[in-house]
Order: structure tokens, then sequence, then C-alpha cells
């Protein structure tokens, strides 16, 4: 697998599994039934392509309703760490003001055999983006320019979780089209209902009961490369599937799928825990 497939497969993972979608800036969030619990939860997962071990991942939600923080960290595991070696660290910080997703800052930062690669956004009190650094500058030689506003009226890759999870801990659907800048591609997501589905343990996954699948599809607009990779060009049918791992558990990634011409990327939960992160992560 090359350099730019690594990127590409280990990017959708760890975005799906922390952030299950892209946001637009004020998502509406509909109140219906219980407040979203402040518990903060930590969930480990393992990913595979085409049966290969290629990623190890936890990420990290706190939400206590009025302040969010989503942050989370991965690095490439088996022949493809060995051949291409990749790991990353992002967090996001913000507000649900009025049942509206405010960002206030979000970070990236992932190390490969080329380098250093650094995001820095921050906003304003209304979730607009008033400074940007990317290092390295972004090559745009073999990319597409970004729209001269690409980052107005959006979120960033991580905010959504906390809209999302607040809507679905209130009975709502995984249903939307959303806005989103990184700080070097603009994309919108859309997010559709896939039903929900009895998940059994097995060898790779804890989980154990029914899960509810948000199916993700997006449409680049800008910071993309101009040659697609024969991974990318060929994903189809990305579903990531949402439950509570235990009773006393907010709803969480459970589950990912992204069907490829070349094989299968499947994200599995490992663990869990609740609340203090020095506490042992729940594997069985």
């Amino acid at each position: 697998m090359s350099g730019k497939c690594r990127i590409r497969v280990t990017s959708i993972a760890v975005v799906a599994l922390t952030a299950m979608a892209g946001g637009g800036a004020a998502a509406d969030v509909p109140s219906k039934q219980q407040p979203v619990s402040a518990i903060p939860v930590t969930a480990s997962y393992e990913v595979y392509f085409g049966g290969f071990h290629v990623l190890n991942a936890e990420a990290r939600l706190e939400n206590g309703g009025e302040n969010y923080r989503i942050s989370a960290a991965a690095e490439t595991q088996g022949m493809l760490g060995w051949f291409n070696p990749w790991k990353g660290e992002t967090e996001t910080q913000g507000r649900i003001v009025a049942d509206k997703v405010v960002p206030q800052r979000h970070d990236n930062r992932g190390t490969a055999d080329e380098g250093e690669r650094i995001v820095t956004l921050r906003y304003d009190e209304a979730g607009n983006i008033v400074e940007a650094e990317v290092l390295p500058e972004q090559d745009w030689e073999d990319r597409h320019p970004l729209p001269a506003d690409a980052g107005e009226g959006t979120l960033d890759p991580l905010s959504i979780i906390a809209g999302l999870a607040q809507l679905l801990q209130k009975g709502g659907t995984c249903e939307g089209r959303f806005a989103v800048f990184d700080g070097r591609k603009r994309y919108d997501l859309t997010v559709a209902d896939a039903g929900t589905q009895k998940l059994a343990p097995n060898d790779y996954s804890i989980f154990d009961g029914e899960a509810q699948g948000c199916r993700l599809d997006y449409e680049m607009l800008g910071g993309h490369r101009i040659e697609r990779s024969k991974y990318a060009a060929t994903a189809r049918e990305r579903v990531i599937w949402v439950a509570r791992p235990a009773a006393d558990a907010p709803l969480i990634p459970v589950r990912l799928q992204i069907e490829t011409a070349y094989g299968t990327v499947m994200g599995h939960l490992t663990g869990y825990r609740l609340g203090d992160p020095a506490e042992a992560l729940l594997t069985d």
C-alpha cells in the first residue's frame, strides 16, 4: 500500500471512528428525550484492511451539554506500519450554545516518513475561523485549489461528534448534510440512516448487541489530490455502527465498514472506559 493510500485509509478510519460525521456551523440539535451524559468515555479500536491489521486508535469524548472536548490518537500497525509508519493526534474543543455546535479550537498533528504535518484552527465566539495555521504550507501542484470561502460556515471534522452524540442520545437519527474544513481540505459530508443490526462479538470486537447504522458519503470541494488513489476511487458503503457498549455508557461507534474494490476496511471496538482516564479499559 502506497504512502498516499496509507494516509487516505487511515484518515478515513480515524475521522469515521472519532467523528461519525463532519460538521456544518451552527448544526441544529433538536431536543427530544433525555439530556446528554456528562460521563467521559474513552474507546480503543483496531482497524483492518483486507484482513490485515493496519491501525490502532483511541478516542475520548467529554460532552457535558454546554462544553465538549474530543481527542484521538492513532498509529499504523503491522506491515503498513513497517513500510509506511504514521502516527497522529487530534483534539477539538467547543461549546453547545442554544442547541448549536460552536467550535473554539482544533489541533491536528501527524508524523510520517516525510516529516511532521500540523494544522491549528481557532474560532471566535460565533464559531467563525479567525486563525488558521498549516505547517508545512500546502503544496498545490497536485491538488485542487480551495474555494475562496473554504472555512466559512464549517466545522472541523471532530466537532460534529458533539452534536451527533447529543442528537442520537435524544432519540434522533443519523441524517444531514454538513460542511467540513480541516485546514487543508474542504468537503461536504452526507450522513444517512442505515437502519439497525444485531452485531455479535468476534475475535476482533468486544461489542455484542443492537447497533444503529450511520452511512457516510462525501463530496470533495477543494484541497484534495487531482489523481485519486484506486482505493479512494472505489470506496463505497461507508457505514459506522453506533451503540452503547454498556447500559451506563453513552453512544459511541462500535464498528466501521468501508468497502473498496481492493478490500474491506473494518474497524472494531476493542475496549472502553468511563470516567477517570486512569481506569483500565474494559475489554469484555
